[in-house]
Parts: C-alpha cells; structure tokens; sequence
C-alpha cells in the first residue's frame, strides 16, 4: 500500500499539516516504483519546497497528485506532454506541470525523482528566465549528484 510520507508538511487527502520534523521535510512520497523528494543544497535549503508552500491548496493538490502518478509509475512509462516534460534534453531535466506551474526534477539512480526548483510558464516558448531556472536545476543536479557519490548527501538527513 503506497501513501504519502508524513514528513511532507501537507497530505495529499487531508489539507493540514502533519508534520514539522525539518530534518526529513524532503521526502515527498514513497511509490511503488520511485521516491520524489525536493533537493537541499549543503545548506539544508529546499527551494522546490518553498516555491510549493506558497502554491494554493488547489495547486498543492495538483502537484501532489502529479507526484503520485509519477512514483507508482513503472520505469519507462510515457506520460503526457501536458502534465509531464523533458525540458533540457542533455541534461534530463523534466518539468511536472500543472496550471502554468513548472517544476523541474530529474531521475538518479536507485529509484529517485528529485525535485529542485520551479517557475511560472509565460508563453509557449521559454523565456530568458524560464532558461535560467532550468539551468538553475542542471547545477542543482550536478550538485546532487556529486554529493551523492561522496555519500554527503543525506548525511544526517535520514
């Protein structure tokens, strides 16, 4: 049975907070093939999560259920442009989308979805800053990835 993880601050079905423990905030949801998480810098910082506090409940809901869908996906799976997208094809970079809401995550090994930052859809090309906030997730990534082959990553997060 796959549930939402009580460290996310907010439950997918009820809309009140269940926890406060901040040093296990990251964990989003625990699926039946993958587990989403936001990334932290060395500085503890969740910007993919502060960017998801100030979401209305509606959009909250929306992103969750996207991440759901997501985990208990199995690998491979195609989901559709609308709701699902490679955005920075070098780099794998994806964006969950809802509304004009983009988050940008990327896959690691051993079953992850890492969540790193998000921006608000403009037009239907990226902009100059939509650019820059992808970029932004590549050196999130190279950052997450680095940290994690030193085994530094959830040093103490766990």
């Amino acid at each position: 049975m796959m549930q939402l993880m009580v460290r996310l601050h907010y439950s997918a079905t009820e809309r009140v907070p269940v926890s406060t423990d901040s040093e296990s905030m990251f964990l989003i949801y625990e699926g039946e093939h993958f587990e989403v998480e936001f990334y932290f810098d060395e500085n503890g910082e969740m910007q993919g999560r502060e960017e998801f506090e100030v979401l209305t409940e509606n959009e909250k809901a929306a992103f969750l259920a996207r991440a759901v869908k997501l985990a208990d996906s199995a690998p491979g799976t195609i989901h559709p442009k609308t709701i699902f997208n490679l955005e920075d094809e070098k780099e794998k970079i994806f964006a969950i989308k809802f509304g004009n809401n983009r988050f940008c995550s990327f896959f690691y090994e051993g079953g992850k979805i890492v969540i790193t930052n998000s921006y608000k859809k403009q037009t239907q090309k990226n902009t100059k800053r939509e650019k820059e906030q992808i970029k932004k997730s590549v050196e999130m990534k190279k950052d997450y990835v680095i940290r994690n082959k030193l085994n530094k990553y959830y040093k103490g997060k766990k």
